[in-house]
């Protein structure tokens, strides 16, 4: 979205548009036309996208409706759950610096504890990050300034840093590879309390030794990592948070998980959890033990609720064969079957058309390995 467009839809003129393409229905080409009859013609198309990305932003925000986005800010932007949640950590601070905006997704959750400035050397991303503050209705505690990150000294007593973790359709997976450049020594020197939001398949030994690692995610899927560093830091070096249950796991010495055959439970740990290396400390929790060392899966004979971990009942166990696993589908009038895998060496769309579902039933299976041994653990259907 450029800023042209940005300060046509400010006007009442722009406003309008957009409620008109809104309340209007038919396919794009006719939409088009016909707002091509009353409004500026520049600005027809923008408003159709900007009413696309609206109704796709309504899974991240809120207020989506009242805001502003092109598609890969908005694919790229921090929602407001996980913002929200971020956030808390800043509380207490009084101005806080907010690197690479982008759409303002993190300016949204940090203005809820403390004045922010945020800059981004794009002036289209900075006018929506003022925008989408605005939107909120905190643009007192608001400033956003068009500027390198790289070249920018202000005087915070916190940073929250979001580079840049892909170029069109490349995702960067180094540190090194983000833009700006992550240059630890030059953001202490602004200030020691800092946050990075790094990618969550980031490798361990890119990870520096003297931050609090969190793995983040939201709804089941593991949407980030973030480098705590300074007062932001907690005493533990990693943890995984699950939201929006708002509940967190952190590192601690536990001592071995015992290794068993699958009990009557079995359960599937969020990708936070797997993430952040946390399996022993859930198995610890639940009371629960492994099905093999090399498998995220835990068990255990007592049902336990946990927002860490999905959890499913077994109705049976049996070591893998095409022959044996058709059997069992045609036996049970499966017709319907929900496939999970780990490390398991064919997938749930190279197996599913080598099996006669012609049933009625629904069935759930998990594929694994147990002892080494491709293994079929029946599930409870959900």
């Amino acid at each position: 979205m450029t800023l042209e467009e940005l300060k046509f839809f400010s006007t009442q003129e722009g406003r309008a548009l957009l409620a008109e393409v809104s309340d209007s229905s038919g396919d794009d080409l006719t939409k088009l036309a016909t707002l091509r009859k009353r409004y500026p013609p520049e600005f027809c198309r923008a408003g159709l996208n900007l009413d696309e990305q609206r109704k796709r932003g309504l899974a991240k925000f809120s207020r989506a409706q009242e805001m502003v986005f092109d598609r890969e800010a908005l694919e790229q932007a921090s929602g407001e759950s996980i913002a929200g949640y971020r956030s808390r950590r800043y509380k207490g601070f009084g101005v806080i610096g907010d690197i690479c905006c982008g759409i303002g997704g993190d300016a949204i959750g940090l203005t809820q504890v403390g004045d922010v400035i945020s800059v981004d050397r794009d002036p289209s991303r900075v006018g929506m990050t003022r925008w989408n503050v605005a939107a909120y209705g905190r643009f007192g505690r608001h400033r956003a300034v068009v500027a390198r990150a790289e070249d920018w000294l202000p005087e915070v007593d916190a940073l929250f840093l979001d580079p840049g973790r892909r170029s069109g359709a490349r995702r960067f997976h180094r540190l090194a590879d983000y833009q700006p450049r992550i240059d630890l020594d030059r953001l202490f020197a602004i200030t020691p309390n800092l946050g990075v939001k790094v990618a969550p398949g980031i490798s361990y030994d890119e990870i520096p030794e003297q931050c609090e690692t969190e793995f983040i995610s939201d709804s089941g899927s593991c949407k980030e990592a973030v480098l705590w560093f300074g007062e932001l830091r907690t005493q533990v070096t990693r943890r995984a948070t699950v939201l929006p249950q708002d509940e967190t796991l952190a590192l601690t010495d536990i001592g071995t998980v015992d290794v068993k055959k699958p009990g009557s439970y079995l359960y599937e740990p969020d990708r936070a959890v797997i993430r952040a290396h946390l399996i022993d400390q859930l198995a610890h929790l639940l009371g629960a033990w492994k099905l093999d060392e090399e498998v995220a899966y835990l068990s255990s004979d007592v049902a336990h609720e946990t927002p860490f971990a999905a959890r499913y009942r077994i109705l049976d166990v049996f070591s893998f064969s095409l022959k044996r696993l058709r059997t069992f589908v045609r036996d049970n009038g499966v017709g319907r079957l929900d496939i999970k895998k780990r490390r398991f060496p064919m997938t749930p769309e190279q197996l599913r058309p080598k099996l006669k579902l012609e049933g009625d039933a629904h069935a759930s299976i998990v594929l694994t390995r147990i002892d080494d041994r491709p293994t079929v653990l029946v599930c409870e259907a959900k």
